[in-house]
């Protein structure tokens, strides 16, 4: 039988996480899934955690690789992608169980459509005490006609930039030869969900429940990692691929400055994080783009 929905999990050092991550998948309502799991070379614990689950519970396929990054791991994740809908959750995140039933309802009730967005929040996790912040989609569920997409573009921003709050369609997917860009360090989500608009043009799906929860952590390693590698390439590709996309759309005239102001807020995001980076670093990423 052809699973409704694959899930791809990319996981690197998430052995703390990662029990929680696949336990809240195991709890899904919908049981027609296949999970996919990609131990990115992880040092700890995290590749024996997986092969547990594979051998425990037939619907887990657990993949081992070098360590080549997120976007790479997804991909692989993608290459065994058998389900009819491909979402991704990341292996020290977690999603509430009806996540998939609710989602696979929507998509049969709107068979048009071919992406579903859905609502996220961020867990601030202080000792024994969880500090939630949602971004809920609209205030009702919403179905977009793909010739309306920019009446409405201004209310999908918020929504647009994660891979982990979507359902595509795994055909559309394989059609287009769409994976992720593995030599970007920054908005490689981003990118890949506007490869995917670009692509497929598709009717949207908006639920207002935030189905995921991001697991915030203390510190991370991305602005070190940005410091060490070509972030205007990086943004230059976001940017074009952003403008390319949205120029085939009917924006209304007063939202145009909204557009373009999003894009130098995620450029403004970037260099707040390099001001934690040594001067070095930062002189060398602002001489870039000079």
């Amino acid at each position: 039988m052809i699973p409704d929905v694959s899930i791809i999990v990319p996981c690197y050092n998430v052995a703390a996480y990662v029990d929680s991550c696949l336990e809240s998948l195991v709890r899904q309502t919908l049981r027609n899934i296949e999970i996919i799991c990609i131990n990115d070379g992880s040092p700890d614990d995290s590749g024996a955690i997986l092969d547990e689950y594979a051998r425990k519970d037939a619907r887990f396929t657990a993949i081992h690789q070098e360590n080549r990054g997120v976007s790479a791991a997804r991909n692989a994740g993608l290459s065994l992608a058998k389900g009819n809908w491909t979402a991704f959750v990341d292996g020290d995140d977690t999603v509430e169980p009806d996540m998939l039933a609710c989602l696979h309802e929507e998509a049969l009730r709107a068979q048009e459509a071919a992406l579903l967005c859905y609502g996220i929040s961020k867990d601030f996790h202080a000792g024994s005490r969880l500090i939630r912040t949602e971004t809920t989609l609209p205030s009702r569920n919403q179905h977009i006609p793909a010739g309306e997409t920019g009446a409405f573009l201004r209310y999908l921003l918020t929504s647009l930039e994660s891979s982990c709050n979507k359902l595509f369609r795994t055909e559309l997917l394989k059609k287009n030869g769409l994976i992720f860009n593995t030599s970007a360090v920054v908005f490689e989500d981003f990118q890949f969900v506007l490869d995917y608009l670009s692509a497929c043009a598709p009717d949207i799906i908006l639920l207002k429940k935030a189905f995921y929860h991001y697991r915030a952590q203390e510190t991370e390693n991305g602005a070190a990692k940005r410091s060490r590698f070509n972030l205007v390439r990086d943004i230059d590709t976001l940017t074009t691929k952003f403008l390319t996309w949205t120029s085939t759309l009917s924006l209304p005239q007063e939202d145009i400055p909204i557009i373009k102001g999003y894009i130098l807020q995620k450029i403004s995001v970037i260099f707040h994080a390099l001001q934690r980076q040594p001067y070095a670093a930062r002189k060398e990423v602002f001489r870039d783009f000079l």
